[in-house]
């Protein structure tokens, strides 16, 4: 009889306190704006060590379920009031900072390949929606405002052009994992002139329906961002 290969794993502590901290949260018991117990107070309430409330900690703060400031604690952030316990989003990014290797990993295949597939078969109509969003973009840049808004809706209009249904449904499921990578990239203060300038190739490629142009821009794009965020990360 041949052996079964497969292990069961066992999840990190640190992973087992944040699903607790979400059901808390999903259930009413953490609201939007109050501050957690003290680490000593949550080390006994959960029965672990203090590393592993803080990786737990920094998980939830990552993708803006927490929020931690200096002198005031750690609170749940008012978005943490949408948060299912089986989401997407959390599923991707509440096992600790390594993880964001494997969303930039995943986004970077993903993408390059919408990207291609844009190029190749995008309409009149798809491209200006493209143009569109890049055009808001360096309006929301300009004054700004909802920078992050214009810079998901740029990318969710190359999404669209590439007529694929399941790299759409794909996209769909990772959005909100993708809006909290780029609220993540903009706390670190790096500016978005030069995410403009990468728009523009990604858009005059596919409008040029040069394929490899297009997939070649996106690739660069999405490891430029991502390796900033790891790096800013691993530093901070």
């Amino acid at each position: 009889m041949k052996k079964n290969s497969l292990k069961v794993q066992r999840k990190r502590l640190s992973d087992q306190v944040v699903e607790m901290l979400i059901s808390m949260i999903a259930g009413g018991d953490l609201k939007p704006g109050e501050k957690l117990p003290p680490e000593p107070v949550l080390m006994e309430q959960f029965g672990v060590g203090r590393s592993s409330i803080r990786e737990a900690v920094g998980a939830l703060e990552l993708i803006g379920v927490l929020s931690v400031r200096p002198g005031d604690g750690t609170r749940v952030t008012d978005w943490a009031s949408n948060v299912e316990p089986k989401s997407i989003g959390l599923s991707l990014l509440t096992i600790g900072h390594d993880k964001i290797n494997d969303l930039m990993e995943a986004r970077l295949e993903l993408e390059q390949s919408i990207a291609k597939f844009a190029a190749k078969r995008a309409t009149l109509d798809d491209i200006e929606d493209i143009k569109k969003e890049h055009k808001k973009f360096l309006q929301a840049k300009k004054s700004g405002q909802k920078m992050i808004t214009a810079d998901l809706a740029f990318h969710s209009a190359v999404v669209k052009a590439c007529h694929n249904t399941v790299l759409i449904r794909f996209f769909s499921e990772m959005r909100q994992p993708v809006r909290l990578w780029m609220e993540q990239k903009a706390k670190y203060d790096w500016g978005f002139e030069q995410v403009a300038e990468e728009h523009e190739i990604i858009l005059n490629a596919i409008e040029s329906h040069d394929e490899k142009a297009a997939q070649t821009a996106m690739c660069s794009h999405i490891e430029l961002a991502g390796e900033k965020l790891i790096s800013a990360m691993k530093d901070s």
